[in-house]
């Protein structure tokens, strides 16, 4: 008990120890954009987790770094604290920001900062940041103007300030070999939404989507920077060789854009509004030189491409006849992986070879396709005696070098002892079975060995054209004839399965209405008014054959007016939709049920009678 009780206060100290050493790892860091323009303003910001010493923090001197100062620093603080299966736990974060701007384009380095907790000094490290100067937008700049034309929310967005690329890790590859392909959307405005997105097929290429750390940065192109966001990424990888095309990515976003709309004069906002732009987007298409390899491949090439190893297993150098056994490869390294082909393995004729076992450890990411594969070449040696498995042979190009680099297992001899049985003596064999004094003995105990005298058929075997045989094929050419009778019946019932639900739009309507009508007489109101709404989009839905998620009482209305009802009768079946969906959950009586029942029994009636179908 004494040693289980020191044990116990032991490892309550150390736990105490780590939890206090853990507790006492403080993180000082510095965030700021490593990519800016001249004239743009900086903000810098330190962070501490912990809760600095007073007065402690010293900030950098930008000055020194020709950086201007604007302000700054300013402190602030936050703590959170949350409990999970009954416990506590807190975070504290301190942060020192300062404004800086750059007067001049250049490469700039921000000092190093420190400060103190609990007596104890931090420090952050350098950061490095670049400054360029942006070229100049073309044509006047919306913002600036006054007129109606250039305030529309349109033109506040200029034709490059959203673009969407599509970036190859290289365009000149053979075949076989890694491409990473990033779809990047760069934007110098305020997005809200992704309305679209439509990704090419990648023909001639294999194709695998890449899961990829899509936190913004910032990057210069074509002298302005942007604010990217990748959006997708795929390794592809050219199945044949020549140029091979990417069709374009098309995307369609929505950026909020704010203008002064005095026409609608708001008393809070003022004459503000924000509309939303959408801008259709497509990447270029882009072109893929696949190469060929260069003359003079082994044969044990097979289009294996990268850099790999080989390791190889073999069996004992001495085993018994008729025991199982197995050699055993495995490749290991980068490249394509998932396409190489099996290496062959040659064993002597009296060995049995069944199928390859293969198991592959392979990962797919943005460098490539890594990993290994164990084939494993299970076999039986069915006669004794001393023989020699070949190197198994396997050759890849290197992309590195250059050239055809093969790989091989070692030459083995392994000695086949006899287990006792007749099948497994040493003699000379004739056409793969062993001669044993003029008596033939099967090697493969599976396989019977073939009878060279004459046959003669047994009667019982001849039944081709007999009355049995003759009833057999009428009966089938009869069960054809049936079935196509059949199914050409079934396809013309049912080739116009549109027009069919089209036509049956009123009765299904009808039978919808009647559920809605059982339950206004049962008192239970929502569930009147879900079959009521229920039956009402169905019918437009199932008439105009549109779908029910594409309808809006906008919709119904220009589908009406253009299939000849009145404005009045499309406007009242808007407005019996509009009754049903607010009184669904707000109090009324059965007389309302009722009234609703009704006008929406009088106005499909209507719609029936001018729309012919």
């Amino acid at each position: 008990m004494k040693i289980s009780s020191l044990r116990f206060t032991f490892l309550s100290l150390v736990a105490m120890l780590l939890s206090v050493v853990a507790s006492a790892q403080v993180s000082f860091t510095v965030d700021a954009p490593t990519l800016s323009a001249v004239g743009e303003t900086l903000r810098v910001e330190f962070s501490v987790d912990a809760k600095p010493d007073n007065d402690s923090f010293r900030g950098p001197d930008f000055s020194e770094a020709g950086l201007e100062l604007l302000a700054g620093p300013s402190q602030s603080t936050s703590r959170s604290v949350q409990w999970i299966n009954g416990k506590e736990s807190s975070s504290y974060r301190c942060s020192f920001t300062y404004i800086i701007m750059p007067s001049a384009e250049g490469k700039y380095t921000i000092g190093s900062a420190s400060v103190e907790v609990d007596g104890k000094t931090y420090t952050t490290r350098p950061l490095d940041v670049e400054i360029i100067k942006e070229r100049e937008e073309q044509g006047p700049k919306s913002l600036q103007s006054d007129t109606p034309r250039q305030q529309s929310p349109e033109n506040r967005i200029g034709k490059d300030d959203i673009l969407l690329r599509l970036k190859l890790s290289q365009t000149d590859v053979y075949k076989g070999e890694a491409i990473r392909a990033s779809l990047v959307l760069y934007t110098r405005v305020d997005l809200s939404n992704i309305e679209s997105l439509e990704m090419p097929s990648f023909n001639d290429f294999w194709s695998q989507e890449l899961t990829f750390d899509n936190t913004p940065s910032r990057e210069e192109y074509n002298g302005r920077i942007y604010q990217t966001y990748k959006i997708a990424e795929y390794l592809l990888s050219p199945q044949r060789s020549g140029e091979l095309r990417i069709d374009p990515v098309k995307m369609e976003v929505i950026a909020p854009v704010t203008v002064q709309d005095n026409r609608h004069f708001d008393p809070i906002f003022g004459g503000l509004r924000t509309y939303n732009v959408k801008r259709n987007l497509t990447t270029a298409p882009l072109t893929i030189r696949v190469k060929e390899f260069p003359l003079g491949a082994p044969v044990s090439f097979n289009g294996a491409v990268g850099s790999f190893s080989m390791r190889s297993s073999m069996p004992q150098r001495e085993i018994m006849a008729n025991s199982a056994e197995k050699v055993e490869i495995t490749l290991s390294g980068s490249g394509n992986l998932k396409f190489i082909t099996t290496p062959k393995l040659r064993l002597p004729e009296s060995f049995e070879l069944y199928d390859t076992k293969v198991q592959d450890n392979v990962k797919v990411s943005s460098a490539g396709t890594t990993g290994s594969i164990t084939y494993t070449y299970p076999f039986v040696a069915r006669s004794a005696g001393e023989f020699v498995i070949e190197p198994i042979q396997f050759t890849y190009f290197d992309l590195v070098k250059g050239e055809y680099v093969t790989l091989s297992s070692e030459r083995f001899v392994l000695t086949v002892k006899d287990d006792g049985t007749a099948a497994s003596e040493s003699a000379p064999t004739v056409g793969g079975y062993a001669d044993f004094g003029g008596r033939m003995k099967q090697l493969d105990r599976d396989i019977r060995y073939i009878h060279t005298g004459k046959l003669q058929p047994r009667a019982a075997a001849i039944f081709i054209y007999s009355p049995m045989w003759w009833l057999v094929v009428v009966a089938m050419v009869a069960l054809f004839v049936a079935i196509y009778v059949v199914m050409r019946r079934r396809i013309r019932e049912n080739r116009n399965i549109v027009a069919r639900r089209m036509k049956r739009a009123d009765k299904v309507a009808v039978q919808r209405l009647r559920l809605a009508q059982r339950s206004m007489q049962e008192g239970n109101r929502h569930a009147f008014y879900e079959e009521m709404l229920r039956a009402m989009w169905g019918y437009i839905s199932d008439k105009f054959n549109i779908p029910v998620s594409l309808l809006t009482k906008e919709t119904i209305r220009e589908e009406l007016y253009r299939r000849g009802v009145s404005a009045s009768d499309a406007e009242q079946f808007c407005l019996i939709i509009s009754r049903a969906d607010e009184a669904q959950y707000a109090p009324s009586t059965d007389g309302d049920m009722g009234e609703v029942y009704g006008d929406a029994i009088e106005i499909i009636s209507k719609i029936e009678s001018v729309v012919k179908k």
